[in-house]
């Protein structure tokens, strides 16, 4: 955007017991079109709440939206004061707010700032969670997760110790990169697209157990299964399909293709496209032994191309149901879990067909 001129007046800045109080005017009209103009008529005011990194401008350490009302007055004369009544709470999955960070007053909790809930939870066949009261559908509920991880947060009860403050851990990721150089006759530019089934990112994986929690269940060996579902509608044709969850939790993850106007898309009602299960390194079952190093997980993607390579090729999925389904270990209960289907595909109206399709 374009830089607007100044247009705000301090009239006072003042300290008092680690808060500041700062007084501004400006006048009711904007300065110029670009500038906000106030309308009497509106008694809400939306802005940005952002706090800096450093006392130089730079990337806001947080920042969340919210809003101002103006509410009248009684003042004695003709003005009547504004009745604030308590409404009907908001339908499971509709809370809006903030989660505001305490300081436990540890020397060593240096934790602060505002983060805005923004998690969505679909209806059904969208997402499960929503239908299954998910905690992690809605603010009220929310008791943990990807939101409250924070930098410098302290995810502990206030009376507990903050423990290696001298000791900050460490963990270590390893890439590898297969390169190929560009060959325009060849290679077909690709788009990304991500698919989640969740809020649309995260969700807590309950305890299942005796508890009667929807969309629990156990394997034959009697191991405790939380398992959601989730439909969208396709586009292009695949040529990757990466599906990102986390560990310990994650079991599986499978996508199906389905019929246009299909509602629930699963096993029953299509054909398998993906299905996804993380491989532990150190157990023999990584193909490159060098490669098979205990303390990583391998998460195999799914892979669509030429024959010449050993490929199936590419599935179309436009306007196509596509149905994921994903499994999680619930023997304990687990905050910030992901379904996410990351995916790329090309469109071949775009960019037409590849030699071994043609």
């Amino acid at each position: 955007g374009d830089l607007l001129r100044p247009s705000v007046e301090v009239v006072s800045s003042s300290s008092s017991d680690g808060v500041r109080t700062v007084v501004l005017t400006r006048p009711f009209r904007g300065a110029t079109p670009d500038h906000y103009t106030f309308d009497p008529q509106e008694v809400r005011i939306n802005f940005i709440n952002a706090v800096g990194s450093q006392p130089e401008l730079s990337y806001h350490r947080a920042k969340g939206p919210s809003s101002l009302l103006l509410l009248p007055v009684e003042d004695g004369t003709k003005v009547a004061g504004a009745c604030l009544c308590e409404g009907a709470p908001a339908p499971f999955g509709q809370a809006v707010g903030s989660l505001v960070y305490k300081p436990t007053g540890q020397p060593e909790d240096t934790g602060s700032g505002t983060v805005s809930f923004g998690n969505k939870c679909p209806p059904r066949p969208r997402g499960d969670l929503l239908a299954q009261q998910n905690p992690t559908c809605d603010l009220r509920t929310y008791s943990g997760g990807q939101i409250a991880c924070h930098h410098m947060f302290s995810l502990l009860d206030a009376d507990q110790e903050i423990p290696w403050a001298n000791q900050p851990l460490e963990y270590y990721l390893k890439f590898r990169f297969w390169v190929q150089e560009y060959n325009a006759s060849y290679h077909l530019p690709v788009k990304r697209t991500t698919w989640g089934i969740a809020s649309p990112v995260e969700y807590d994986v309950p305890k299942c157990g005796r508890n009667g929690a929807l969309g629990c269940s156990e394997d034959p060996s009697g191991t405790p299964i939380h398992t959601i579902t989730g439909t969208f509608t396709g586009a292009g044709r695949l040529v990757a399909a990466h599906f990102h969850c986390h560990a310990p939790t994650c079991l599986s993850i499978a996508m199906y293709r389905c019929p246009k106007g299909t509602e629930i898309c699963n096993a029953s009602t299509g054909e398998l496209l993906c299905r996804q299960e993380p491989v532990y390194g150190g157990t023999g079952r990584v193909p490159e032994p060098r490669f098979d190093e205990p303390g990583y997980i391998l998460q195999p993607p799914c892979l669509w191309g030429s024959p010449d390579f050993g490929l199936e090729p590419p599935p179309d999925v436009s306007g196509y149901v596509l149905g994921s389904v994903k499994t999680a270990n619930a023997t304990y209960g687990h905050h910030g879990e992901m379904a996410w289907q990351q995916m790329y595909y090309y469109d071949s109206t775009e960019e037409g067909e590849p030699d071994f399709l043609v």
